[in-house]
């Protein structure tokens, strides 16, 4: 038999190698699927709307509608559609641009009027419905004691009123009494001295009891406070701040002196600069979302979920390697808020992770 055609057999079959390898989804060979608990809002963003359970320690309640109506965070029409179905359109384009849906899956968490017990309770049966050997728990919403929540809704009121009336003096102090009533009454200062702390929620509880198979990530909030809310302050949880821009990569590391690239939204009145939305985190991922029904739309809300594929990607490959701190939390959850980038995160806390970063 002739040398030839094994020669030529050789060849095609590396060329064939070499095209697979070029069209192949990302991390195709991980024998670990990832399902992505989007824990968000799908019912509507009309905080009056809301029904707090009766008799209820605690409720999450989604604060994104105030940025987009109140804070100018959007930058065209006022957004209609629940927060969670923006959230999970963001998630599902990822997953289509980085071709991974064979193994990274999205199921869908409503909070709608729940308090965090019932919450544990609906992401336990999340889980039961779609198996996975590991979970990301994407979190966009902030938690405060059910009876309040009729008092925010009357915030989200007055801003829409202080907007329409382009009245800019008002909805500052409007906002400012909004973050210090949350501040000062849900939790007494939602500082460090507390984020290690445990017992505090259930919902704290249940990520406690399964750091082994679920990485929680949640948005820091965006009322531009040097400290994220909770859930995302508490040290099982990797807060994500948001900095300008689009992708996996914030435009540059976080200037402390002038919180740039943190991200901002622009004031009505003639000379005055933007105003900081995003609260502190640690993770900063950029925090604008080019919606097909909204324009750009932007918060921490739209950096949550480019973090959440990151570890998702990272998780499919590393399996139970994966890396989490001696306490049992993820890696990434280091315990100060100092908005570092995806990138520098990494580097310093979690260095396997490097090779499974998106570009």
């Amino acid at each position: 038999m002739s040398r030839q055609p094994k020669v030529i057999w050789l060849i095609s079959l590396v060329i064939l190698s070499t095209i697979v390898q070029q069209v192949a989804p990302i991390r195709a060979q991980t024998n670990n699927a990832v399902a992505i608990l989007v824990v968000d809002d799908f019912t509507g963003n009309d905080l009056s709307s809301i029904q707090a359970p009766p008799n209820q320690d605690t409720c999450a309640v989604n604060l994104e509608s105030q940025a987009f109506v109140g804070r100018g965070a959007s930058a065209g029409a006022p957004i209609t559609a629940p927060h969670g179905d923006l959230v999970y359109t963001e998630l599902q384009d990822l997953v289509t641009t980085l071709r991974v849906e064979g193994f990274v899956k999205l199921v869908k968490v409503d909070i709608r009027s729940f308090d965090t017990a019932a919450i544990v309770d609906e992401i336990q049966q999340a889980m039961t419905k779609q198996p996975a050997d590991f979970y990301v728990a994407n979190m966009s919403f902030v938690l405060l004691p059910c009876q309040f929540t009729g008092a925010f809704a009357d915030f989200e009121r007055q801003l829409n009123d202080a907007r329409k009336a382009k009245d800019n003096t008002k909805y500052k102090g409007i906002v400012q009494r909004a973050a210090l009533f949350y501040d000062g009454t849900v939790f007494p200062v939602n500082s460090k001295k507390y984020q290690e702390q445990t017992g505090l929620d259930p919902l704290q509880d249940f990520f406690a009891a399964h750091s082994d198979k679920i990485v929680p990530i949640a948005s820091a909030g965006n009322f531009g406070l040097d400290y994220p809310f909770w859930p995302a302050a508490w040290g099982q949880v990797i807060s994500v701040s948001a900095s300008t821009g689009e992708g996996f990569s914030a435009p540059s590391p976080w200037d402390k002196k002038n919180n740039s690239p943190l991200l901002g939204a622009n004031v009505e009145e003639k000379g005055k600069k933007g105003t900081r939305i995003s609260n502190y985190g640690e993770v900063m991922m950029p925090g604008e979302y080019s919606s097909a029904d909204y324009g750009i739309i932007m918060g921490t809300s739209f950096a949550a979920p480019r973090l959440s594929i990151a570890v998702a990607l990272y998780l499919s490959q590393a399996g139970t390697g994966f890396c989490r701190k001696k306490e049992g939390g993820p890696a990434l959850a280091y315990g100060d808020w100092k908005n570092l980038t995806l990138k520098e995160a990494v580097q310093t806390y979690c260095p396997d992770m490097s090779v499974s970063l998106p570009q």
